[in-house]
């Protein structure tokens, strides 16, 4: 299934498209509320200020997937595999990245209000500028080389148990993981 296909059958009213494969499909801008891409491979997809509200992305391959400006409200990318995808700017508000693989995924700027992260693997994210307010941190894999410089609205909590698992250096931006986090 290619782009086109895939949106006009969501026009037509199609929602579940879940273990579809659409490596490297363009659907910049789409409107895509509530679709269910379980299982779905969407290696290198441009998804890029895409609507993606309360969209299912469970156990989804994303990798190298461009989101940047997303509207990902709600979205749920459990068990999903977001390695070097670029979500920068997206708002993933209530957004659920529960035991997802998030290495060297990009999230500067990214809006990540009550988002959940529990059991996730966060190796070399990059969490620069984010909103963190009543973002879930609980029981990360790793945040190794991770970036934190400029996140705002994170509790004490969450810092304290950050900087107790926090090593490295971002390698990109070549900040220290705990210098970023201000431990």
């Amino acid at each position: 299934m290619n782009g086109e296909q895939l949106v006009e059958l969501y026009r037509q009213g199609n929602r579940n498209f879940a273990n579809v494969d659409l490596t490297e499909a363009r659907l910049r801008g789409v409107t895509l509320l509530r679709i269910d891409l379980r299982g779905a491979t969407l290696n290198g997809v441009d998804l890029s200020g895409a609507n993606l509200i309360d969209a299912n992305l469970a156990g989804v391959n994303l990798v190298e997937a461009n989101l940047r400006s997303a509207l990902l409200r709600g979205a749920n990318f459990m068990d999903a595999d977001l390695s070097w995808a670029n979500l920068t700017w997206t708002n993933s508000t209530g957004a659920k990245f529960i035991r997802s693989n998030l290495r060297l995924t990009n999230f500067s700027g990214a809006n990540l209000i009550d988002a959940d992260f529990s059991l996730a693997m966060m190796e070399g994210v990059n969490l620069r500028g984010t909103n963190l307010r009543g973002t879930k941190l609980l029981q990360l894999k790793t945040i190794v080389n991770a970036e934190f410089a400029g996140a705002r609205n994170m509790d004490e909590s969450t810092r304290e148990y950050l900087c107790s698992i926090a090593s490295g250096v971002h390698p990109f931006t070549q900040n220290d993981t705990r210098a970023s986090l201000g431990c």
